[in-house]
């Protein structure tokens, strides 16, 4: 059922492409479009107009092949920072979040929606767009109470706005009552169901007509008004099949459908579920909710011992799994128990040797199959092993104040363990009459005093600058001084200290990743993860885990 949100996504990026000098060109032909988009470019670079330049990649950004879209908005980024257009920053930085969501990497997406609300007004236009983006963030990691109250408040400045009678007022109150169905809160979802009808009635958006009515069909399958869910399910199809509109909205209307007709035993609910796995075969796409085709197919031809009809379905299972381990983001937390990994295995093993030799075919298929159940077990076991060993290391450095570089035998780091260098041995190394050394020391304590580390510039080159000597002997003497190359002394400094920040600032450790990696004085999430990992052994979510249990 997540799919139907995805169209919330690209209606609200209409009311924020070309918001400044081509508001009013609408788009119909797509190689038009690209014409127009790549004229805008040159005569852009020919005249040094940035604005054209800009608003010719986000059209191509729109119009290009997958591949090409990241580079484009990307190209927007870095005009847009040249001329410093904090607009077009927070719209390249949007897109680039709508783009990575629709992939299914809500990680990236909603690191790069952080990014463009970095650069909006608050309570713009821009900025609620980019909250109600988030919120079907949060619908996706099921986080509903937060996702309802982005809807909310997306709603308020509609409304304060003057809004009300636009498209995008019918969307929120549609991801409204979407997100209290979710909750199993059907008289708040019918509520803005309702409202959602009244207004499409002015907006005429067929769509989101159809949308609104998919909802109202689910609610009242569960409310176990099985006829009347029954009609208002066959008026989404047929909407969906006149207009082609999305065929996922149309398998969600079938599956529902289907499980109305199996509460009232009537077996043409087969055809229903026929259809929904025809849909997947042809899209290739799957939803966690539409998964439960599978087993209620088995058990009905388990029934009638038709082991033709069950292995077929077990395959189509097994297919429909390998789609969803693909997508981790949407991979359904719980499987049925009766088709787990073990009663699949056994299943098949049985069906096969029921089945005469015309089914070699059928035979390899399933050893692929079972190939593929063995690699996920192993990877799910490692998981575990994975996980297991995070906890424990996030536990242990609650009590550690200062930790240094680990070995992490269940990653691949390459880099040797490095441990502060014994007082002796340093002593040996330092010659204390070195004047210039002492003094290089002593100004390496005031820079950790300083707390200069958390400058994300931060480099060898400019501290040799601001400690007035040359990098060279820099470097050599914090190799001795710190028995670790620049880099690491850099990272430990920076780790040591988020650590005890988020021990002793309980709003620190309700950040984001991305907002505390900032804080710590790196680029990014990633370097910031990585640099945690090999330090510790652990992951900056494990070690906040454990703080929030204490």
């Amino acid at each position: 059922m997540y799919k139907i949100l995805f169209i919330l996504i690209f209606s609200l990026c209409q009311n924020l492409f070309f918001s400044q000098s081509i508001e009013e060109f609408h788009i119909k032909d797509s190689i038009k479009a690209t014409t127009y988009a790549k004229n805008l470019i040159l005569n852009g670079k020919k005249n040094s107009n940035n604005v054209k330049l800009i608003n010719g990649y986000l059209i191509l950004s729109r119009f290009s092949n997958e591949n090409k879209i990241i580079p484009y908005l990307d190209s927007v980024l870095i005009v847009a920072k040249e001329i410093n257009n904090r607009e077009y920053l927070s719209d390249g930085y949007t897109y680039k979040g709508n783009h990575y969501y629709l992939k299914g990497d809500y990680l990236k997406s909603l690191d790069n929606y952080l990014l463009a609300k970095n650069f909006c007004e608050e309570n713009s236009k821009n900025y609620n767009i980019i909250n109600f983006n988030i919120g079907l963030l949060k619908l996706e990691l099921e986080n509903y109470d937060e996702a309802i109250n982005l809807f909310l408040n997306y709603k308020s400045f509609l409304e304060q706005n003057k809004l009300t009678e636009k498209s995008n007022y019918v969307r929120c109150l549609y991801a409204l009552a979407y997100a209290y169905n979710k909750r199993k809160d059907i008289k708040t979802s019918n509520l803005y169901l309702n409202l959602g009808f009244q207004k499409n009635d002015k907006v005429k958006n067929a769509k989101m007509h159809s949308n609104l009515l998919l909802i109202a069909g689910i609610n009242e399958y569960n409310q176990k008004d099985y006829k009347k869910s029954l009609q208002t399910l066959a008026k989404v199809s047929g909407l969906i099949k006149t207009n082609s509109f999305d065929p996922q909205n149309l398998a969600l209307s079938e599956y529902y459908s289907g499980k109305c007709l199996i509460k009232l035993n009537n077996s043409n609910f087969l055809k229903k579920f026929e259809i929904i796995d025809s849909i997947i075969i042809k899209t290739k796409d799957i939803t966690p909710e539409l998964r439960d085709t599978y087993p209620i197919l088995i058990d009905y031809y388990k029934k009638l011992q038709n082991k033709d009809k069950q292995l077929y379905y077990i395959e189509r299972l097994l297919a429909v799994d390998n789609i969803l381990y693909k997508k981790k983001s949407i991979l359904s937390n719980q499987i049925n128990k009766k088709y787990d990994t073990p009663i699949l295995l056994k299943e098949k093993e049985k069906l096969i040797s029921d089945l005469n030799s015309k089914n070699h075919i059928l035979f390899w298929l399933l050893g692929i199959g079972s190939i593929f159940l063995a690699i996920a077990l192993f990877l799910y076991l490692s998981n575990i092993k994975k996980v297991k060993l995070y906890k424990e290391k996030a536990d242990s450095l609650l009590s550690n104040s200062k930790p240094s570089i680990v070995n992490n035998t269940d990653e691949n780091f390459n880099s040797p363990t490095l441990e502060v260098v014994d007082n002796k041995i340093e002593k040996s190394k330092v010659k204390l009459s070195d004047d210039k050394f002492l003094q290089l020391s002593l100004k390496l304590e005031e820079f950790e005093k300083g707390k200069r580390f958390l400058d994300k510039n931060m480099n060898l080159d400019i501290l040799s600058k601001e400690l007035n000597t040359n990098r060279a002997y820099l470097s050599r003497s914090v190799n001795e001084l710190k028995g670790k190359n620049f880099s690491q002394y850099l990272n430990e400094l920076r780790i040591n200290y988020i650590i005890e920040e988020l021990k002793t600032n309980t709003q620190l450790q309700k950040f984001t990743i991305a907002s505390i990696a900032e804080h710590a004085g790196y680029n990014n999430s990633v370097s910031f993860t990585t640099s945690f990992r090999k330090i510790t052994g652990t992951l900056p979510s494990y070690f906040i885990k454990a703080l929030n249990e204490i």
